[in-house]
């Protein structure tokens, strides 16, 4: 929020005590950013065409594991003419499969993969689903999780997407278009 202009914030209203979490909305009070509670149906049109719809969470809230904060991740289908691409958050094995139940189209041409590509996240199933062209793992270089995991690396290669990593690749800018293309400030 210090370096963007942030406009409104979606949050999954789940309680979490993490230190960065409550920065930042203890940073979206001080700016008086809102910060709405997204629920699955929830959508956001923006004036030049970009849908952003909410597809989870939705129903009650999990609460019954020790990743549930993570679970509960807001997940975000961004739609631009013909560009799908889908916002994971942190969300891994449950929160997939409650979308693959709940019959939606899940088909993205990029996907942001789930909780930094951990070993609990993009399903077989699931990364079938959304079948995309790219994906995109958010990920810090040597971080002390082994994200991303050997295992959900062999799965997005399984779909025949082109996988960029920010702990190899730098930031990665996405083009929305006809022909989807990807750049990266470090070669990787």
């Amino acid at each position: 929020m210090r370096a963007l202009r942030v406009d409104a914030i979606a949050d999954s209203g789940q309680t979490y005590g993490g230190r960065a979490f409550n920065v930042g909305m203890r940073e979206a009070t001080l700016r008086r950013v809102p910060v709405r509670v997204a629920r699955c149906g929830d959508r956001w049109v923006t004036d030049d065409g970009v849908t952003l719809s909410v597809l989870s969470p939705c129903g009650a809230l999990f609460a019954d594991g020790k990743n549930d904060v993570n679970e509960n991740s807001v997940v975000i289908m961004l739609a631009y003419q013909d560009f799908r691409m889908l916002f994971m958050g942190d969300a891994g094995f449950q929160a997939e499969q409650r979308l693959l139940e709940s019959g939606i189209d899940l088909h993205a041409d990029v996907l942001k993969v789930g909780h930094h590509g951990s070993a609990y996240s993009s399903a077989p199933a699931f990364a079938a689903a959304v079948h995309p062209r790219y994906t995109l793992i958010s990920v810090g270089r040597h971080n002390l999780f082994g994200h991303p995991a050997a295992t959900t690396l062999a799965t997005l290669h399984g779909t025949g997407a082109m996988t960029y990593r920010t702990d190899l690749c730098g930031a990665i800018t996405v083009e929305p278009s006809r022909d989807v293309g990807a750049t990266t400030t470090l070669t990787c």
